[in-house]
C-alpha cells in the first residue's frame, strides 16, 4: 500500500514536470494570456532590454543578469494568471539569480533563491494537482485564515532572527534588510504554492525591500546591478498587478465563485 502511494506521488510529479517543460503548453499559455497582461509583459520585456542596452556592459555576468530579468518577467506574468508553466521560467530564474546574488555577497538573497529553487518543484506538483482537480487552466485564488496567518507571521520572525545571525557571522552586505528576504520569501512562496491570494501582500513588501537593496548595490559598481535594480521596480509593479487579478478573481477566473 505504501509503495503504491509513493509511486502515485512520483508519477504525478513527473507528469507535472513534463507539462511544465512542454514547449507547446508554454507557448499556448503565453499566447492565451489576457490582452492587458500581454501588453504588460511586452512593456516589461522592452524596459529590461532598454536598460541592458543603455548600460552597455556585455560581459558574461551582465548577460546572466539580463537572462535573469527575462526569465523572471515571464515567470511573474504567468503567476499573475495562475498558469502552471510559470514554474519552467521560475526554475531558470532561480538558477541565474543565484549567480548574481553570490557575486554581490547577499547572504539572505542566496538563501532565498535556494529556497525558491526547491519550492518550484513543490509548487508545480501542487498546482498541477489542483488544476487537474478543477479542470481549469488557471489556479483559483483562496483566502488565508487568521490561524494560518498567525502561524506564518511567527515563522517569519523566527527565520528573520536566524538569517540575521548567520549574515553577521558571514559578514554579509546590508544584513538587516537582506535578512528579510528569506523569511518573506518563505511565507510568500508557501502562500503562492497553495494558491492563497495573500501572497501578493508579502511579495509587495519583499519587492520594496529588494528595490532598496539593489539601489544601494548600484554604488558598489558590481556588474549586473543596473539590470537587477530595474528588475526590482518591474517586479513591484507586477506584484501590484498580480494583487489586482487575484483579489478581483472574476477578472481572471470567470468560472469561479469566491
Amino acid at each position: 500500500m505504501l509503495n503504491t502511494f509513493i509511486y502515485s506521488i512520483w508519477r504525478n510529479f513527473f507528469h507535472q514536470l513534463q507539462e511544465v517543460f512542454n514547449v507547446q503548453r508554454n507557448l499556448t499559455e503565453l499566447l492565451t494570456l489576457r490582452p492587458l497582461t500581454k501588453i504588460f509583459m511586452l512593456v516589461m520585456l522592452i524596459v529590461n532590454c532598454l536598460v541592458f542596452g543603455l548600460v552597455g556592459n556585455f560581459s558574461i555576468l551582465a548577460w546572466i543578469s539580463f537572462l535573469t530579468t527575462l526569465a523572471t518577467v515571464l515567470n511573474l506574468i504567468l503567476v499573475d494568471q495562475g498558469r502552471l508553466t510559470n514554474y519552467s521560467w521560475g526554475i531558470l530564474s532561480c538558477v541565474v539569480w543565484l549567480v548574481i546574488a553570490c557575486h554581490n555577497h547577499l547572504i539572505g538573497d542566496i538563501a532565498a533563491q535556494l529556497f525558491y529553487f526547491v519550492m518550484q518543484f513543490v509548487g508545480l506538483s501542487v498546482w498541477g494537482r489542483q488544476l487537474d482537480n478543477t479542470k481549469q487552466n488557471e489556479l483559483p485564488p483562496k483566502k488565508v485564515s487568521w490561524g494560518q496567518l498567525s502561524m506564518l507571521l511567527g515563522l517569519l520572525f523566527l527565520i528573520y532572527g536566524l538569517v540575521l545571525l548567520t549574515s553577521r557571522q558571514l559578514h554579509g552586505a546590508q544584513i538587516y534588510l537582506d535578512a528579510t528576504l528569506l523569511p518573506l520569501g518563505i511565507v510568500g512562496q508557501i502562500l503562492m504554492t497553495y494558491g492563497y491570494r495573500s501572497q501578493w501582500i508579502i511579495w509587495i513588501l519583499l519587492d520594496s525591500v529588494n528595490i532598496i537593496i539593489w539601489y544601494r548595490q548600484l554604488a558598489t559598481g558590481n556588474v549586473g546591478t543596473e539590470s537587477m535594480f530595474a528588475l526590482q521596480i518591474i517586479i513591484l509593479i507586477n506584484s501590484l498587478y498580480g494583487a489586482y487579478l487575484w483579489f478581483k478573481p472574476q477578472v481572471v477566473h470567470t468560472k469561479m465563485k469566491i
